[in-house]
């Protein structure tokens, strides 16, 4: 019993809520590694066969989701913990993670995202991201050079906590990117930035992204994933700028310099430019 005769509240762990696809082979590793932070699990399988799942998994079997951001917003939905864990299906999480981060929010009111730092690029690809990424498309997480504890405006998709009043707030993910494509987070951490919720990374958190979709690695679907989606941001971001026209011309030219981490064809940035509608990654 606490001082005032009243026990203390029971405490919630964070949800870890993971959307996957045609990917059960992935699975198994994150959810026993996710299970070990000792937060709830939940995954949104939008395969067609349901996977069989593991102990204490539940499992939303949801083959009529088309799409990621979709997925999520069924998995914002369904959590109701105060916390939400967002992960890819190939992110392995930290035993401490859950517990680390309940720690930061509870010393952080003001804060409403964390998360690790995922990526670290050499000073080359710094410098060509600084030169391509200018106005609307200005990604700070391309600038990480290594962990930190810095404020930010976005944090890696791949792996990022949020207070579910920020998600709900923002209404979640723009479901109009469609199949699994480049950019939902990062325009859902430019609208949280825009209505002022602050955001950081924690070297607390600690996470290591796998990376074994096989669409990664095709240099033309990369490089016309990312020309459909700088189109798109333009759109969304940066519609009244006149400048944004100059700084997409930049960013085009810098994809295709063929120096980025997981650069894209020449190909495949040309043929996202022509068919911005046929916009999906898988």
């Amino acid at each position: 019993m606490t001082a005032q005769g009243r026990s203390p509240s029971p405490w919630q762990p964070p949800h870890i809520l993971i959307p996957t696809k045609n990917r059960h082979h992935c699975l198994k590793r994150t959810c026993q590694l996710a299970l070990a932070t000792g937060a709830q699990v939940t995954v949104c399988d939008q395969s067609i066969d349901a996977w069989r799942g593991i102990p204490g998994v539940e499992i939303l079997h949801r083959p009529d989701v088309a799409s990621l951001p979709a997925a999520r917003n069924v998995l914002l939905q369904h959590a109701r913990a105060p916390l939400l864990i967002f992960i890819d299906d190939d992110t392995d999480l930290a035993s401490d993670f859950a517990v680390q981060l309940t720690r930061l929010a509870a010393q952080e009111p003001a804060c409403s995202a964390w998360g690790p730092v995922i990526e670290v690029r050499p000073r080359r690809i710094q410098r060509l991201m600084r030169l391509g990424q200018l106005g609307v498309f200005r990604d700070p997480r391309r600038l990480t050079a290594a962990p930190s504890e810095k404020s930010t405006r976005a944090l890696f998709g791949c792996c990022f906590a949020v207070r579910r009043t920020m998600a709900v707030t923002l209404h979640g993910f723009d479901c109009s990117r469609r199949g699994y494509s480049l950019g939902e987070d990062l325009d859902f951490f430019k609208r949280a930035h825009t209505q002022g919720f602050h955001m950081r990374f924690s070297r607390r958190l600690r996470a290591y992204h796998r990376e074994e979709s096989s669409s990664r690695y095709d240099p033309h679907a990369r490089g016309a994933a990312k020309a459909r989606f700088w189109l798109w941001l333009a759109r969304r971001h940066g519609r009244k700028n006149p400048a944004t026209i100059l700084h997409l011309m930049w960013i085009v030219l810098a994809g295709l310099s063929g120096y980025g981490r997981e650069a894209g064809s020449v190909t495949g940035v040309i043929q996202g430019l022509w068919s911005p509608g046929a916009d999906r990654l898988r």
